[in-house]
């Protein structure tokens, strides 16, 4: 029964991932907000309608459970999308951005998978930069705004985010024991290296055939 669960839950998340480019950064239908009620509209939306982030932001939960981190590790990366979003907003672009994202949705991704199970200092700063590459992506939907649009969007994005990665770092805390812990975290690991390779392959075709 669980195993059926696992591959329906497994079969959904893969469908939704390929859906989900077509809304991607388009919560207002591809307008930039006007006020601080629909920067913060857009803020909630974007990290949701992009499984790219979504999963990436499960994970981070899910990781900090397994590894028995610090409650307030998920803001680690929180705080790193805000920072990444500011800077992108100040003039400072990181190359390649898009494709070192789908690379960190990989990365972390097969760390659950392969069962690790220990955080180490070094994890915080790649939560912290994780969440740089995010945020500086978060903030091309909003480029240009008015400050006050800006503000709405950063305060939006930033609670979504947290309530998303602790929830997801609670619910693995309370719903799964032992054993069934460590073994839940690798299909979700699974899972969400399967989004990360989905959406590089996708990327990948758009560069190569920018006319479909």
């Amino acid at each position: 029964m669980m195993s059926k669960v696992r591959t329906m839950a497994a079969s959904a998340l893969a469908t939704f991932a390929v859906a989900t480019p077509a809304l991607a950064h388009h919560a207002l239908g591809g307008r930039q907000p006007i006020d601080f009620g629909e920067g913060f509209f857009s803020g909630l939306a974007h990290p949701i309608i992009n499984f790219d982030h979504f999963a990436f932001i499960v994970a981070v939960g899910v990781f900090a459970a397994v590894t028995q981190a610090s409650k307030l590790q998920p803001a680690w990366f929180v705080g790193g999308t805000i920072l990444g979003c500011l800077l992108m907003l100040n003039g400072v672009v990181i190359p390649f951005n898009g494709w070192l994202v789908h690379a960190a949705v990989l990365a972390l991704g097969l760390a659950l998978a392969l069962g690790k199970r220990r955080m180490r200092f070094l994890d915080t700063g790649a939560f912290l930069l994780a969440g740089l590459l995010h945020g500086s992506l978060y903030a091309q939907a909003i480029v240009g705004s008015v400050s006050v649009s800006i503000g709405g969007y950063l305060l939006g994005f930033a609670i979504i985010q947290t309530i998303v990665a602790t929830g997801a770092m609670f619910a693995a805390y309370m719903l799964w024991r032992g054993d069934q812990l460590y073994a839940n975290a690798r299909v979700v690991g699974g899972v969400v290296a399967g989004v990360g390779l989905t959406v590089m392959a996708q990327a990948g075709v758009a560069a190569m055939f920018p006319s479909l």
